[in-house]
């Protein structure tokens, strides 16, 4: 009881660019900063604290690196929270990122670990999977989007014969857009995508599209042969995808976010494999 006198308690309410840290000081006096959540930013917030601090923030990827940099750098007692269960946070009439702050100072001052709902950080090679796993399904999106322009583009000719699965592999689409005249085919004249990019009727063309589609296949391939290489591999995966219509990437998934399963209640889990699975 005594340490905890000692110790400062701290907050961190965070967004994508900024962060508000509440510290409730050994006077019991609240005081709050306010910074960026870029590494300088951040550099600037390890400055403000102390190893014997004990720092309250909500669960995010963000969370995660800024926890696990504050371990390395500072040597503070860091609890990542899962914000599901902080319903004092959620149903206050009005929310601010300074009260919220404030609120997890004086939640992790007033409860043991035992009553907080933890969430375990992830292993350094979780989090490496998490980021292949968002590459992968950005490009799938992005490659769906220019799929579906592309397919604009033979609407916009009268071309309503061609559909979506027809535009699936690069040979379809080449053969496919032999049936487009003038500016709807050809490609633009400057190879500069980031100048042409929306300032021209020609970058709206079907060659250019393709030139995309090529760039964005590439990255897919590479990363979908890194979620196989790994999966065929890793024995908790390959068990995974004895279950019947689980295959690489959701295997993949599901170790990457879940584990074990031991970070999880009961009901979330459920919820979380639901998630992934509609992701993967």
């Amino acid at each position: 009881m005594e340490e905890e006198k000692k110790r400062r308690f701290v907050g961190i309410d965070l967004g994508k660019r900024e962060y508000t840290l509440a510290i409730l000081g050994r006077d019991e006096k609240m005081r709050v900063h306010h910074g960026k959540t870029s590494i300088q930013g951040r550099e600037a917030l390890y400055r403000l604290l102390e190893p014997t601090d004990k720092i309250a923030l909500e669960a995010g990827n963000l969370a995660f690196i800024l926890a696990r940099e504050i371990q390395e750098r500072v040597g503070s007692a860091v609890r990542v929270l899962n914000a599901a269960k902080l319903p004092f946070i959620w149903d206050t009439p009005t929310k601010t990122d300074k009260e919220d702050a404030m609120k997890l100072a004086h939640l992790v001052e007033e409860r043991k670990d035992e009553k907080l709902p933890i969430v375990p950080l992830p292993s350094t090679q979780e989090m490496e999977r998490r980021k292949i796993l968002a590459s992968y399904q950005r490009e799938m999106g992005d490659r769906t989007k220019l799929i579906n322009r592309l397919h604009g583009v033979f609407v916009h000719q009268g071309h309503t014969t061609v559909v979506k699965k027809n535009l699936a592999t690069m040979k379809n689409r080449q053969e496919a857009i032999k049936v487009l005249d003038g500016m709807e085919r050809e490609a633009p004249c400057r190879a500069d995508i980031h100048v042409c990019t929306g300032r021209a009727a020609s970058c709206s063309a079907a060659e250019w599209i393709l030139k995309y589609l090529e760039m964005h296949e590439q990255r897919i391939q590479e990363l979908r042969a890194k979620i196989y290489a790994e999966a065929q591999e890793d024995e908790d995966m390959q068990r995974l995808q004895s279950i019947a219509g689980v295959g690489a990437v959701v295997a993949y998934a599901f170790v990457a976010h879940v584990g074990d399963g031991s970070r999880f209640s009961k009901g979330g889990a459920g919820e979380q494999l639901s998630w992934i699975c509609a992701a993967a």
